[in-house]
């Protein structure tokens, strides 16, 4: 039986939690969002899903690292980029030698963060178009389902990268194993640079990137940078990246990106890791996104009014 941890058990890493509930692993949630930790422990984590119905699941849930009985086989790092070194500096009391942490989250550098504390060796990169939102302590709403992809860090998938593809199918997600990790990291950033900025500062759920030109427009050209940017820091990424944000956003319409979740509760958002990380690798390789470069200030703007 796998053991495993999802740190940072928000609406993306309870709705992990809860297709894991039915497999034989021993899933625990860890968020130090304590009233969503009561809740589920108490009454179960209700997911509102895609067809409408309402499902209950029952899952073992922490606030704190030292609540956590047994150290996990496998920890499915979901916490912000900006939380990550410090969370998972906030387990190791409870890594093994064989302990994997996998990342799926947004943004670009975080199983780098990750390995700078369990070093390299430890770290799966991963990323996922599974879509939620808290709607409430032990209550989430499924937005939008869509395809996993695990790998190495660098070279081919290994066996351990078979173990976790095999555990999430058994789960009902649709995951592959993919022996080039990376360009599904730039895609799923190139993906979030065209949504999650516009939905925090809008207000609006994703459809409203494909509903409104005025949205859809800048998404374009946010997007149009991003690719740009890629291919000079030398990435392959898939033709018809516009088209696909557009298609996600139209699959997810009803989900709030986690930008504007952040930006609802008044948190911290991961813009850094996402249009800001476009800048930073655009600057390095001298071109100039300058759509990227006013998405990042209003929303580091939007963070400084709720913040003061």
């Amino acid at each position: 039986m796998m053991r495993v941890l999802i740190l940072g058990a928000g609406a993306l890493g309870s709705l992990v939690g809860a297709r894991l509930s039915h497999t034989d692993a021993e899933t625990v949630l860890l968020s130090t969002n304590a009233e969503h930790m009561r809740t589920i422990r108490n009454e179960g984590l209700l997911v509102e899903e895609l067809d409408g119905t309402i499902s209950r699941h029952a899952l073992q849930c922490c606030d704190a690292p030292s609540q956590v009985a047994a150290a996990p086989d496998l920890t499915i790092v979901l916490v912000k980029s900006h939380a990550t070194e410090a969370a998972v500096k906030s387990v190791e009391g409870l890594r093994r030698d064989s302990t994997v942490f996998l990342t799926l989250q947004n943004g670009m550098g975080n199983w780098e963060r990750i390995a700078g504390v369990v070093g390299e060796g430890s770290v799966l990169a991963g990323t996922t178009a599974q879509g939620a939102t808290l709607v409430a302590p032990g209550r989430i709403r499924h937005g939008g389902a869509g395809a996993t992809h695990i790998g190495e860090v660098h070279g081919a998938a290994s066996k351990r990268v078979a173990r976790v593809v095999d555990l999430f199918r058994r789960a009902g997600l649709d995951v592959h194993s993919s022996d080039h990790v990376e360009q599904f990291l730039w895609e799923k950033l190139i993906v979030n640079v065209g949504i999650n900025a516009i939905t925090a500062l809008t207000g609006g759920r994703n459809g409203v990137v494909a509903d409104f030109e005025a949205a859809r427009d800048i998404s374009m050209e946010a997007v149009a940078e991003a690719v740009t940017v890629a291919e000079a820091k030398g990435a392959t990424v898939s033709s018809g990246m516009a088209e696909r944000v557009l298609a996600i956003a139209r699959a997810t319409s009803v989900n709030r990106s986690s930008m504007g979740q952040d930006v609802d509760r008044g948190r911290r958002t991961e813009i850094d890791a996402i249009n800001g990380a476009v800048v930073r690798f655009a600057e390095e390789a001298g071109v100039d996104v300058p759509v990227n470069r006013t998405l990042t200030r209003l929303v580091r703007t939007l963070e400084s009014v709720y913040s003061a």
